[in-house]
């Protein structure tokens, strides 16, 4: 490479002024912090556990975003002609490579590059080209637990190359690698990073398989809340980790400074300035939408589970009303008619609402709560923000109206099948009988003919909708809370249980009695 080469090459792309960062409650992380990162260089940041380096990461990639979040953030970050105020603006110019990978399990490894590069801009025949090299031992085909774990890291990086950001962050890439294995990473980055010409910053504690292909070194100096540049030598930056956690502060480090070439600089091979706003795709919100539904809704577990439930109610009640009604025999024969119609009444629009509206949010809350949670604690969530995957619309939005749906054909196909388990139940019972005669009385108040519908039938989905909805929207929300181990995972599924049932047996009851009251007077006339 040519000197004018290596300039343009080594040229500085991206600055951050008077950056300051502090979470929602605890203590100041960064105070007043400038940095600069260079075209195709590799900084190595490194600091004590807890001092801020993935914070850092995540608020430069728009995995955080203090507007929504209550993080306290100023400063300002400057690449190209695009200036972001950290305190207002949602930055996402860098993409991130997290410890844990924080691939999409639900999908195969094609579909997690497809789902980066169908929300980014078109990238450039290099960068393309470097992808394909970088998997080219991968099957595409296989889901994501598949493959081995150096498989999944180098999807990893891949997939974030595909989101097209000019900056690229990795945090820890080599934990939990043996010696080789760090090796060929930091061999590999240092490729990468030469031929495609965009910045990388690794965060690392073992950084001595790093420190070879390493072009700076910072250091995040918590007592001073302060990065600080380090020369390139594992001596230096182990006595200056040493001197942070004494209370001291480590000696700065006069970095060579970097030839700026004449002319406006040549950004990162494709890159474009970042869009950091989510971008909607057709086809991968409906496929969302229609997996939410399998499971939801139309799974064999979820009929399972409902049918079960209303098979009890349907032969319970019409076994014990009809087997053990005082004076049985002498009773039947003048209130038979008047029995089945307010069987009727109390299986219909009571107890299948309420058994299906009880059954689909315990199963589902239990469904939703688990599935958000991992992606939580999976970086996930954070990943699909910092490839700007509309999650919200995608998952969110998605799960609500799968659970409307839900809602509506569960509830149905429970008042159907609860109906046809009392017919068969009084069958058995009175096996002489006509169940045309059984239709007849058993629906001569709900159904009477001339009438499309059921009556009832709204407030059966007055009953039934916002329950159902209201327990997925509880479910959402104990999921999203952070997670910082699996038992957070779990509290938060018991959590959602437990409030989403309460929930919905509150609002069953509340419009029962409203229901009741409303046709109370219709109720006396006909029963």
């Amino acid at each position: 490479m040519t000197d004018a080469a290596d300039a343009l090459h080594r040229a500085p792309i991206l600055s951050g002024a008077g950056l300051s960062i502090a979470p929602p409650a605890g203590r100041v992380l960064l105070q007043d912090v400038d940095l600069t990162l260079n075209a195709g260089e590799i900084v190595l940041l490194a600091g004590p556990s807890g001092t801020g380096k993935s914070t850092l990461i995540n608020m430069l990639s728009g995995a955080i975003d203090p507007r929504e979040e209550g993080w306290q953030a100023s400063g300002r970050i400057s690449y190209g002609d695009r200036v972001y105020d950290l305190a207002s603006d949602r930055v996402a110019i860098g993409g991130v490579v997290f410890q844990n990978f924080a691939l999409f399990d639900d999908l195969t490894i094609a579909d997690n590059l497809a789902i980066a590069r169908d929300h980014s801009d078109a990238i450039g025949a290099n960068l393309k080209a470097a992808i394909d090299r970088l998997i080219e031992d991968v099957d595409r085909r296989q889901p994501v637990g598949s493959a081995s774990g150096g498989q999944r890291q180098r999807v990893a990086i891949a997939r974030t190359l595909l989101g097209n950001h000019p900056v690229l962050f990795l945090d820890e890439p080599n934990s939990g690698l043996d010696v080789s294995s760090s090796r060929q990473l930091a061999q590999l980055l240092r490729d990468l990073v030469d031929e495609i010409g965009i910045p990388v910053v690794i965060i690392a504690h073992h950084f001595r398989h790093l420190i070879d292909v390493a072009d700076r070194v910072v250091v995040l100096d918590s007592n001073a809340h302060d990065l600080v540049e380090l020369p390139v030598d594992s001596n230096a930056i182990e006595a200056a980790l040493n001197a942070v956690e004494a209370g001291d502060v480590p000696t700065a480090y006069q970095a060579p400074s970097r030839p700026v070439p004449d002319g406006p600089v040549a950004l990162a091979e494709g890159g474009p300035l970042p869009d950091a706003t989510a971008r909607w795709r057709w086809n991968w919100g409906m496929r969302y939408f229609f997996r939410y539904v399998w499971e939801l809704c139309f799974s064999p577990s979820a009929l399972l589970f409902v049918g079960l439930g209303c098979t009890i109610v349907g032969f319970v009640t019409t076994w014990f009303i009809f087997m053990y009604l005082p004076f049985r025999d002498y009773l039947l024969p003048v209130i038979h008619s008047d029995a089945l119609a307010g069987l009727a009444f109390s299986e219909l629009r009571v107890l299948a609402p309420l058994m299906a509206a009880v059954l689909i949010s315990v199963r589902n809350s239990s469904l939703i709560t688990a599935n958000i949670g991992h992606k939580v604690y999976a970086d996930q969530i954070k990943s699909m923000r910092n490839l700007n995957v509309p999650h919200r619309l995608y998952i969110n939005t998605m799960i609500m109206t799968a659970s409307g749906v839900a809602a509506v054909f569960l509830a149905a196909a429970a008042v159907c099948l609860t109906a046809w388990v009392a017919m068969m139940t009084w069958a058995q019972i009175f096996p002489d009988g006509s169940t045309y005669m059984w239709r007849d009385q058993f629906f001569q108040r709900l159904w009477p003919p001339g009438v499309s519908f059921l009556v009832g039938w709204d407030w059966i989905l007055a009953k039934t909708i916002p329950s159902i909805v209201g327990a997925s929207a509880i479910a959402l929300y104990f999921g999203y809370r952070p997670k910082h181990d699996v038992l957070d995972i779990n509290k938060a599924i018991a959590q959602s249980l437990i409030w989403g049932l309460s929930f919905v047996l509150s609002w069953q009851s509340i419009l029962t009695l409203i229901e009741f009251k409303r046709v109370s007077a219709r109720l006396e006339a006909t029963f």
